[in-house]
């Protein structure tokens, strides 16, 4: 399959100006570092997981990660508000898996059935759910439980802890972490709708937390046709 291919200062200077315009949707001026990103990916089982959500993908930084690491049958969906970004990751990375979706998280539910999908084992987000509206955030928080498999994770990264009242709110489960090495230090939440232990524990990436296995959904479950790559 095609391998993820993007340029390093290419992925800088747009994230830079986008910050520049957007300070409030981006929240930092340059992408996750790849300790965040090991980090957070450290939580999924990559040999059963099927269908991953990610909200917010800007420049791709854990887009191609995700790819990289993902089995070959796996989709993922990418759901980005900011145009500049959407074309920016359907010109650069060349995946038949990736589905590029120009629109909304709160629109979950939505992208999913565009391709015959109800559930995703996991959603990854970055988006700064502090500075949306409330009505949106709730939206999108209510409509993520809804769309995660009873079984999967809700992996979140954010700069501060004020999200976590909300996320309370709607998982029963939620754990948090922290990543140092990253540009400002991000707090990591795991978002499950139910408790309980994890199926293994380990080392993350980095050694600067506990990796939770979770069981995600059973093959065939999120759809078992390989839906043709969305352009839109």
């Amino acid at each position: 399959m095609p391998s993820p291919r993007t340029s390093r200062p290419e992925q800088l200077l747009l994230f830079g100006r986008n910050f520049i315009k957007h300070p409030k949707m981006l929240g930092s001026l340059i992408p996750s570092s790849r300790f965040l990103v090991n980090h957070v990916l450290a939580e999924v089982d990559w040999a059963h997981a099927r269908v991953f959500l990610e909200y917010g993908p800007g420049v791709g930084t854990f887009t191609t990660e995700i790819l990289r690491r993902m089995r070959p049958d796996a989709l993922l969906i990418a759901m980005e508000t900011n145009a500049d970004f959407v074309r920016f990751l359907r010109r650069r990375v060349h995946d038949e898996r990736l589905h590029v979706i120009h629109g909304s998280a709160a629109d979950a539910d939505a992208a999913l059935g565009r391709l015959a999908l109800s559930h995703a084992d996991y959603v990854i987000s970055g988006i700064p759910y502090t500075t949306m509206p409330p009505e949106v955030r709730e939206r999108i928080l209510r409509k993520t439980h809804s769309v995660l498999h009873p079984n999967g994770a809700f992996l979140v990264y954010q700069f501060t802890r004020t999200v976590l009242p909300y996320l309370q709110q709607v998982f029963a489960s939620v754990y948090q972490d922290f990543e140092p090495l990253n540009v400002m230090p991000a707090r990591l939440f795991y978002c499950r709708h139910h408790d309980g232990a994890p199926a293994g524990n380990g080392g993350s990436a980095n050694g600067s937390g506990r990796r939770k296995f979770l069981q995600p959904a059973a093959p065939g479950s999120t759809g078992t046709a390989k839906p043709p790559r969305s352009s839109g």
